[in-house]
């Protein structure tokens, strides 16, 4: 005869009890197995930091263009473009930093700000009214290299999330956000599919592109040939986006540039 359980009864009949334990600690492992595999098949996570509220003071030399920059001096360095390192510089939210800096292009300066950083590119938002003249002659400009025509696949990101507001701060998933970064003024950058290079956007002039130039095109996987150039540590590709196309499908990660050393 069959086990047969009344549901009022105080304990179900000892086969039918072990056979639901069984079941129950089966689909318990079961659910430890599938948690573990779908952590350990997650893509890791950049290396990018934001130091949310924690204020750090910066001295440097502002360049407000194309996009508004720190030029800080690093200590004990010898060769003339790594005496300094150079920081974006954004205001709250997803706002570029252009009316904050209004005024102090070539200047020296302190301010106050949170740091953004991740592997190849930092950043600063700076707390607004935290601005101060140090300096008012005009620094000296660093050079600005030509390093010949690059051809380069990647995407078209924010460079405020990329590098450590958002995490990841690419991809579909960030593209409504990226889009409105840009739109309030958070300077483009261009990632090579392979995450090894970053270049700032900027217009066949040198100039910051205009905020809607790039909205069709952010996080989508495209190829650019443009002209490179180098001033300091950073890298600009100067691009006319009436000439950026839409893929028409995955290309494969390329990054070419006529042997130049410059790009890696």
């Amino acid at each position: 005869m069959n086990d047969f359980y009344v549901g009022y009864q105080p304990k179900a009949p000892h086969a039918l009890a072990g056979f639901v334990r069984r079941v129950v600690v089966g689909l318990g492992l079961l659910a430890v197995i599938v948690a573990f595999v779908l952590i350990f098949g997650q893509l890791p996570f950049a290396n990018s930091v934001f130091e949310f509220g924690k204020l750090r003071t910066f001295e440097g030399t502002i360049e407000a263009q194309p996009y508004p920059t720190l030029l800080a001096a690093r200590p004990r360095e010898a060769a003339q473009e790594e005496k300094y390192s150079r920081y974006l510089i954004v205001a709250p939210g997803k706002h570029g930093a252009e009316e904050l800096v209004a005024g102090f292009d070539g200047k020296q300066v302190s301010l106050q700000g949170q740091l953004i950083y991740r592997e190849g590119g930092t950043m600063v938002e700076i707390s607004p009214g935290s601005i101060k003249l140090m300096q008012a002659d005009p620094a000296s400009r660093l050079p600005t290299r030509d390093l010949g025509t690059v051809r380069v696949t990647g995407e078209i990101v924010d460079s405020k999330c990329y590098l450590g507001v958002m995490n990841p701060g690419q991809g579909k998933v960030h593209r409504d956000c990226a889009a409105l970064c840009l739109r309030g003024g958070i300077p483009p950058i261009f990632v090579s599919s392979n995450g090894e290079s970053q270049f700032l956007l900027v217009g066949p002039d040198g100039s910051a592109l205009s905020r809607d130039a790039l909205h069709d095109f952010v996080a989508e996987t495209l190829t650019i040939e443009a002209e490179l150039f180098q001033t300091g540590d950073r890298r600009l590709l100067r691009i006319d986006p009436r000439n950026l196309r839409h893929s028409t499908g995955m290309a494969q990660s390329t990054l070419s540039s006529n042997e130049s050393p410059a790009v890696r």
